[in-house]
């Protein structure tokens, strides 16, 4: 039976794990029926009280692709309670795809492995309508494991004399049919088996160099060797696999449906030059010549002169010293290359994770830092005023005109995604050079927790949809930029937003955090953190954090030198709220508001916005981001922003003269109750020119 119905919602809410979807297939394949027949619909076709699996079975076209699953042992999912959404190929498609692999097989003698990569290559834990497209990458990846690439294209119908919207899937697959609806998700028919690459990124980067136009970047990739160093897939040591395991079988981090990651999978994410881009700039010591020309042989020399005329610049105590050796981390060549590379397999849409729904900034645009393998920080701005754009090491800030800089555009499509990772486009060409350096110098560097450690994004953790407030938790030695011991609970969760199903946190939904997330370090924790290099200058160190009744004290040490760590001052009571004495908050909306207000009106006698500051920045304590709502979608209520917000503080943790290379926070447990926590929600590391600068710094 179909029917047609109006007016339906862009998405379906909230859209389970494929995890908890296979968790509760296993009471549904149970019952004789098991759906919800309330699903609304615009333009969305709604097949009342079949499954997805009924759907395939119902139109002869999918019989080849139901077969697949059949024998994948897919098969039984689709009947079942949860929310899926399925790439069915039809009959033609999945015969042309055997016929140019395996010819002379049939969908019965396949081999396994290929039936099982076919099978969870059509289908992913959660479900995605075409509404929820954007070019780039599904966030969710397929049951096998990899990320659907979206192509959004118009194509132009002479018959119709109109224009029709075009989904591509893999580069290969168009969307025939979409958005058909069953109770336990939704069905899109492609026209092409969705294949999918068993290459590891940097073979696969080289199969497509050629065909894709950058075969001068691959060449340098090889060159310096950055290929060989991206090869990983996972973490299969046995002490890892040890611990994930026995984290698996406790309890108690598993009850009540908190989680515990499964494995501890690499990425890398690869920025790409095409070779006409290199045709546009010439070698520097031979400026007759582009430094792409089709010669790999002279070209790499070329790009090698104009890899050493940026780097020789930002670096000249190590100019001349290593031109010779491509492979040498300070070789210029070498580190031009490493400046493209990230330690984490993000798509498009995770370069930039903005969360509009939640805690959200105020104006502006989001940014992030990320450091390179090259070990410099890349700047990545989400640019609204060019259509949500990606942009890398980009200036537009008015009060520094000194520094500034379009940046370079990551291009949303053209890319492509493999075992390991996956490469992006750029529109200009990247590097590390001086203006960069500048920019780092003048701006405060915020950086998440959540973009601080790639493991979460390698491992589809990061900004987890759940809803309820759910822990996952973390073995010892599961993130390189973090080292704690067996005794530490380390995990990490996100806010419930308002109102939503199943909210665990009740009234409390109005909690803060910068990006929705938090790091939680329970039990006799003592914790070390990395962070990234930053141009060498001084800065003032500080830290982001929940504070309240759950928090604990910790002794915070700090240095260049991981093993000479020294302590920073008193320990830090994360149970004092804003309105303690030691801390002396007073909310925005009980000062007097000079920053945007002339004082001599301030008749009341009102301590100002400008006194409160800082007279809480001598006791060591700043407000959180006034730009930084609660997760409470008010947006209207000043209530709702955290400078209003006395649990939520930044804790000023030092001052120190830095180098360019790795620092190093510890914090060590010193509280004898049981049960209490440390939050980290944000590092924010600061140079002299913005918190002492001639001009205040923003309360951003």
């Amino acid at each position: 039976m179909k029917r047609r119905i109006y007016n339906r919602a862009a998405g379906r809410g909230f859209r389970k794990s494929w995890l908890a979807a296979c968790l509760a297939a296993a009471l549904c394949l149970a019952l004789p029926s098991c759906y919800d027949d309330g699903v609304e619909g615009d333009s969305y076709y709604v097949f009342v009280g079949q499954t997805i699996g009924d759907y395939l079975d119902a139109d002869g076209r999918y019989s080849e692709f139901s077969a697949i699953l059949e024998r994948a042992g897919m098969k039984g999912l689709m009947y079942a309670y949860g929310d899926y959404t399925c790439f069915a190929p039809t009959n033609e498609a999945v015969e042309e795809y055997i016929a140019g692999h395996f010819p002379g097989s049939t969908v019965e003698t396949l081999p396994d492995s290929a039936v099982e990569a076919l099978a969870g290559s059509h289908l992913i834990g959660v479900e995605y309508l075409t509404s929820d497209f954007a070019t780039g990458y599904l966030q969710e990846p397929n049951i096998y494991g990899r990320k659907v690439q979206v192509s959004i294209e118009k194509e132009y119908d002479t018959a119709l004399n109109d224009s029709a919207t075009v989904y591509v899937l893999n580069e290969h697959s168009r969307i025939i049919q979409a958005n058909d609806t069953v109770s336990n998700g939704v069905v899109h028919t492609i026209d092409r088996v969705l294949e999918q690459s068993s290459y590891v990124l940097p073979d696969f980067m080289r199969s497509r160099c050629e065909e894709m136009g950058f075969t001068l970047f691959m060449e340098a990739l090889d060159q310096t060797h950055w290929a060989d160093s991206i090869l990983g897939e996972k973490d299969e040591s046995p002490e890892m696999l040890s611990r994930l395991s026995q984290y698996a079988a406790n309890s108690e981090y598993t009850s009540n449906g908190n989680k515990v990651p499964s494995q501890r999978l690499l990425g890398y994410t690869v920025l790409v030059e095409k070779d006409e881009l290199f045709a546009r700039v010439y070698d520097p010591q031979n400026m007759g010549k582009p430094v792409y020309t089709g010669d790999l042989e002279a070209d790499i020399k070329s790009l090698a002169n104009y890899a050493k005329a940026i780097y020789d610049e930002v670096y000249p105590d190590d100019a001349g010293l290593y031109d010779d050796d491509y492979t040498n981390p300070k070789n210029p060549l070498n580190r031009f290359v490493a400046y493209h590379i990230l330690d984490r397999n993000a798509s498009y849409g995770d370069l930039v994770r903005s969360t509009p729904d939640w805690s959200v900034e105020e104006g502006g645009d989001f940014v992030d830092y990320y450091e390179t393998l090259s070990g410099n920080l890349l700047r990545a701005q989400k640019v609204r005023l060019l259509g949500d754009g990606i942009y890398l090491n980009r200036c537009d800030d008015e009060k520094r005109p000194n520094n500034r800089m379009d940046g370079v555009q990551v291009l949303p499509s053209g890319g492509s995604t493999t075992v390991n990772g996956n490469f992006q486009f750029l529109g200009s060409i990247l590097s590390y050079n001086s203006q960069v350096v500048s920019m780092l110098r003048t701006e405060r560097i915020r950086i998440d927790l959540g973009v601080l450690l790639p493991e979460l994004t390698n491992n589809n953790v990061r900004l987890d949809p759940d809803v309820q407030m759910l822990w996952w938790h973390f073995p010892e030695g599961y993130f390189d930029a973090l080292d704690y011991d067996g005794q530490c609970d380390c995990k990490y969760n996100r806010w419930p937003q308002a109102g939503g199903a199943g909210a665990g946190m009740g009234a409390h939904f109005d909690l803060a955090a910068f990006r929705t997330d938090n790091m939680n370090f329970g039990g006799e924790y003592d914790v070390t953190l990395r962070l990234p290099a930053v141009p060498a200058g001084q800065y003032e160190i500080r830290i982001g954090y929940v504070c309240n009744g759950f928090m604990s004290i910790s002794q915070i040490y700090f240095g260049q030198d991981r093993n000479n760590m020294q302590p920073t001052g008193i320990p830090l009571d994360m149970n004092l709220i804003g309105s303690a004495p030691k801390v002396g908050m007073i909310m925005d909306v009980s000062l007097y508001d000079d920053v945007n207000f002339d004082v001599s009106g301030n008749t009341g006698g009102l301590t100002t916005i400008t006194e409160n500051d800082k007279a809480m920045r001598n006791q060591g304590y700043m407000k959180g981001p006034a730009c930084v709502y609660r997760v409470d979608n008010d947006r209207v209520s000043q209530l709702s922003k955290l400078v209003n917000d006395w649990w939520y503080l930044r804790h000023i943790v030092t001052t120190q003269q830095l180098e360019e290379k790795p620092s190093y926070l510890r914090f060590r447990k010193v509280d004898e109750r049981t049960g209490r926590l440390l939050n980290i929600d944000f590092i924010e590391i600061v140079p002299r020119s913005v918190y002492n600068g001639a001009t205040p710094e923003d309360r951003n």
